[in-house]
């Protein structure tokens, strides 16, 4: 499941903090807060499905086009080193440059075609 903004129709989205404790217990069920990078917008939407639980994404921004990061690049933390010894695979998401351990696989490998796209549709 890709969640969209509303507005913009963007994928560029990132988890809003909860404003109230309708929001937060909704939060815990699956429905979180999102901001658009792109507009601004803040919205509520599902974010929870099937290949949420069986593919890894983002915790920053929920994408799941996620490339890979080497110790050149980052030097990851104790627990992290913990979870590559035992087969964790090492996740960057490109679009919040936010760098992740995860043991499930990638839904899709990210592609600076759509990169170079995004930024063209601005």
């Amino acid at each position: 499941m890709t969640v969209c903004c509303p507005q913009c129709g963007s994928r560029f989205l990132q988890v809003s903090p909860c404003r109230t404790l309708l929001e937060a217990l909704r939060d815990l069920m699956g429905i979180s807060p999102l901001r658009c990078g792109d507009c601004g917008t803040r919205f509520v939407a599902r974010t929870w499905s099937l290949s949420a639980f069986t593919h890894s994404r983002c915790p920053k921004c929920l994408r799941m086009d996620l490339s890979i990061w080497t110790e050149k690049m980052y030097s990851p933390g104790p627990l992290q080193q913990l979870m590559m010894t035992f087969g964790a695979h090492p996740w960057r998401c490109e679009y919040c440059r936010h760098n992740f351990v995860d043991f499930r696989p990638r839904l899709e490998k990210f592609s600076f075609n759509r990169w170079k796209q995004r930024g063209q549709a601005k």
